[in-house]
């Protein structure tokens, strides 16, 4: 098995709680839908370019926007794709693959199987498995055999799939995939805002040396480090996009601040594995049937915590 061993580093430590300060404000923060499509879609079109140029597609990001816009336009898709030569049907098949993990993965309880990653991979590249199956399977066995943070699991899946390489072709496109799976999976997609890849891309050298130093290295930690950094850098663009254009939007900041008792459910459900019932949230606070069920109703609203189950077995975790 590849070592995938790492330590909470101080750094590492503070930046995980930076990316969960800014996941919160971007999830708290108010946009008019019309306006957080358009900001999804940029982040869409800034995620597909970003990967593609990591493995080396020539096709600039105007050229990429037009095929996008084509396939979404175009009632003769089919046809179309015909005519695309191989770089530009990859812009297709990589939108179809963020498309599933999006569509099948968010805040989903199943385990991620061998067959899910064969079926990724089918849909985003040509290729042959070029190792046993079983290596796959040790992989994931790995990365689910422990509730680590979401940015802990989605470097460690990353990192992963880069050292096994188990196919012949797109081994660097199925892990940035992966990544975005496992950060889906556990509800932290951030409004679909979290990214990592235009930083990569921005910066191929450094992003090539930190994965060079992690191949090496009898720790992972650095890139954990590098990697969350990475999120950082994206999700505080992200807010500050969202905060400019959310000015015109004509409510009051007051509607989406979280009350102290609010943010002591938050702080509760921070421990990995919490979870808080209706019931609990009385018994800790002394407060009503009703005023539990306000805070809850409202935490799940904004998108901070997710219910689960009926009637009065609801019990509720931290997204």
């Amino acid at each position: 098995m590849i070592n995938l061993s790492y330590n909470l580093s101080a750094v590492l430590k503070e930046r995980l709680e930076k990316i969960d300060t800014l996941r919160r404000e971007i999830l708290i923060t108010p946009l008019s839908p019309k306006t957080e499509l358009e900001l999804k879609w940029k982040t869409t079109l800034d995620r597909i370019y970003s990967s593609l140029s990591l493995a080396n597609n020539p096709l600039s990001k105007t050229e990429m926007t037009d095929i996008l816009i084509s396939s979404i336009t175009s009632p003769n898709q089919k046809s179309n794709k015909k005519r695309l030569n191989h770089d530009e049907e990859d812009v297709l098949n990589y939108r179809h693959g963020l498309d599933y993990v999006r569509q099948h993965w968010s805040v989903s309880p199943k385990t991620v199987t061998v067959k899910d990653i064969l079926m990724l991979y089918d849909i985003i590249c040509r290729g042959s498995l070029r190792v046993p199956i079983s290596r796959v399977q040790e992989l994931l066995d790995y990365l689910q055999a422990h509730r680590d943070h979401p940015v802990i699991q989605a470097g460690i899946a990353n990192l992963g799939v880069i050292l096994v390489r188990p196919f012949s072709d797109g081994n660097g496109r199925l892990a940035r995939l992966i990544t975005l799976l496992f950060l889906y999976k556990q509800g932290f997609d951030v409004r679909e805002f979290i990214g990592f890849e235009k930083t990569w891309a921005q910066d191929k050298q450094t992003f090539q040396e930190a994965v060079g130093v992690a191949t090496n290295a009898a720790s992972i930690t650095l890139w954990l480090e590098y990697f969350a950094n990475s999120i950082i850098i994206q999700l505080t663009d992200a807010l500050a996009q969202i905060r400019d254009t959310s000015k015109a939007i004509g409510v009051s900041p007051l509607l989406w601040e979280v009350s102290d008792r609010q943010k002591e459910i938050l702080s509760i459900l921070e421990e990995p594995g919490a979870t808080i019932t209706n019931r609990k949230v009385q018994s800790q606070f002394r407060v009503s049937q009703i005023t539990a069920s306000r805070d809850l109703t409202r935490l799940t609203n904004l998108g901070l915590i997710f219910s689960h189950g009926k009637g009065r077995s609801v019990y509720y975790t931290k997204v």
